[in-house]
């Protein structure tokens, strides 16, 4: 079984139900009680280079989009890719905690799958406006490393490796509130994550999302 697999399936026992996709809000919505409106920005930042304008074809990378878990319901929700330019999004989001299950296209093997990046969007209620959650860079490292199997064949094993960080781009804009994504470095993940949010899931939203108001399921 793939680690893709493993994700998936890991984010789906906690909920029991099939994935809940977004939607793309209008440039004239602004949050109601029962879907607060997201925006900001997702960048591919690759050796230091801005992976813009994303395409459907090689050389250019698709756009990322990601997963996450609803910590109140324990749903998944699906995120639609941001646009090819600026990697701008804006997004209808129900409001609550959420930890990100993976981000992009692809499998483990992937240059631009990543899993469980530790990443948490809080997502506060905003009726009549609009809430910034940063420009999440994603800050990949190519490498290359010779491997030796135990059976003496040897091979060089390629990639890119994670970094994560959060940037407040959103200046003063009128009508908007900001309410950061969050990197939080010992998030627990995969079924370390499943095994806390039975246990405790109110504690877990909180620790991760702190201050915003927890929401269980109804």
């Amino acid at each position: 079984m793939t680690n893709l697999s493993l994700v998936l399936l890991a984010a789906l026992a906690m909920s029991g139900c099939a994935v809940n996709i977004m939607r793309e809000a209008p440039a004239s919505q602004l949050s109601d009680e029962s879907l607060t409106v997201v925006t900001g920005r997702m960048n591919y930042v690759i050796d230091g280079r801005l992976m813009t304008p994303y395409g459907a074809f090689r050389p250019a990378w698709p756009a990322p989009f990601m997963n996450a878990v609803n910590l109140g319901s324990g749903e998944v929700h699906a995120f639609p890719a941001v646009e090819a330019q600026q990697g701008r999004f804006r997004w209808q989001v129900p409001p609550g905690a959420y930890v990100v299950t993976r981000i992009g296209f692809g499998t483990y093997t992937d240059d631009t799958y990543i899993s469980w990046p530790r990443i948490a969007l809080c997502v506060p209620k905003a009726p009549g406006q609009a809430v910034y959650a940063g420009h999440l860079r994603l800050e990949g490292q190519r490498y290359a490393e010779p491997v030796t199997l135990s059976t003496g064949t040897s091979y060089v094993a390629r990639g890119v490796r994670y970094t994560f960080k959060v940037e407040d781009e959103g200046g003063d804009v009128p009508g908007t509130v900001r309410h950061l994504m969050r990197y939080v470095p010992d998030m627990p993940i995969g079924d370390h994550l499943q095994a806390q949010w039975k246990a405790d899931a109110a504690a877990l939203a909180r620790r991760l999302c702190p201050g915003l108001p927890f929401q269980a399921a109804r």
